[in-house]
């Protein structure tokens, strides 16, 4: 089967820093490799810019009459309207917190497209049950088939290092944003002795700040490099996110594959096994959710056989149900039902 994935014009395919979503396309591509079948990565950077996608997916039509696919799979809203206005059927899946988030007029427009690309799309990846529920409860009938399949981790990249482990580290992995919420969680470590260590762009030095005041123990390392990464991963004692609006979150799949316990908010539902791979905390009341958050991590810090238990599971569960091998099988079966349908136009 030949597969086009088609990128969103903002990051190139692998990112050479942050693209989270283009990291993703670049491991699935070398899966879907892996499993026999042909795929072609279309994408077209130009300025790095978000609003790069719209001139990229004009142009979409011109380079795909140029390429031969059973499948066109697209991972962006304005990418995928484009095709739905050119008669293309297509795989949709939305990677976009603006289901769940939507303070400022571009993330309302945001959540316009994603809503749109979704009913228009022949068949729909949701990545996570919590997501299915906003589709299913937001989205104008009828709705195409959805179907839910997380995107996967690379196992043998992300691998924990039991002998390098403490009990004295936290790891966050993200944006330093807001919406991120991290200074909850360094409020949640101050007095515990614990050293949070955040990975991420920092685009805003205002808010590093105030995360650094919440805390005591908090080092900001910025964007780091792949190997670094990986280390630091595999070094680290358990992973805090508390983010309450991203869909699935790649740096939760790494941390579960490196054997680190993941303690967080509503974003962790249908991912972490409650109990046994992490714990998932309800977050209506703020103060709650922060004491919620530094009593597991003082529970983990200080009780080794439960770390190693828990990390164990976490790591079973990278390796069972989100190694890229599942994923893949997964998808064949959506694009199959995808490569049956009537052509567009322009496709051959």
């Amino acid at each position: 089967m030949r597969i086009l994935l088609i990128g969103g014009g903002v990051h190139p395919i692998p990112p050479t820093g942050y693209g989270a979503v283009e990291r993703i396309l670049a491991d699935f591509k070398a899966a879907l490799t892996a499993a026999g079948h042909e795929v072609v990565i279309v994408n077209r950077v130009r300025h790095r810019s978000m609003r790069d996608e719209y001139p990229f997916a004009w142009e979409l039509p011109r380079l795909l009459a140029a390429e031969r696919f059973d499948v066109l799979h697209a991972h962006t809203p304005v990418v995928a309207n484009r095709l739905a206005g050119k008669g293309f059927p297509f795989v949709y899946t939305s990677h976009s917190r603006h289901w769940f988030y939507r303070e400022r007029l571009s993330h309302r427009w945001g959540y316009f497209l994603e809503r749109r690309a979704v009913r228009r799309a022949t068949e729909v990846v949701a990545l996570t049950p919590a997501l299915l529920r906003a589709m299913d409860a937001s989205v104008r009938p009828p709705l195409p088939p959805i179907t839910v399949i997380p995107f996967g981790v690379d196992t043998e990249h992300f691998q924990p290092r039991w002998d390098r482990r403490t009990g004295a580290v936290a790891l966050g992995v993200g944006v330093v944003a807001p919406f991120k919420r991290w200074e909850w969680a360094a409020r949640a470590l101050k007095g515990t002795g614990i050293l949070f260590r955040l990975v991420g762009p920092i685009p805003s030095s205002h808010y590093a700040a105030a995360v650094r005041r919440a805390g005591d123990r908090v080092e900001l390392m910025g964007e780091v490099g792949d190997e670094d990464l990986t280390e630091i991963f595999a070094t680290s004692d358990f992973l805090l996110h508390p983010s309450s609006v991203e869909v699935l979150s790649a740096s939760v799949l790494e941390g579960l594959s490196a054997g680190l316990p993941v303690i967080g908010g509503p974003a962790l539902e249908g991912v972490v096994d409650e109990g046994r791979t992490g714990w998932v905390l309800p977050d209506r009341d703020p103060e709650a959710f922060v004491a919620g958050l530094r009593q597991r991590a003082v529970d983990l810090a200080h009780d080794e056989p439960l770390r190693r238990r828990t990390g164990e599971a976490a790591r079973n569960a990278a390796l069972t149900r989100f190694c890229w091998p599942s994923i893949v099988a997964a998808h064949l079966d959506i694009y199959s039902r995808v490569a049956a349908q009537p052509r567009g136009p322009r496709s051959r």
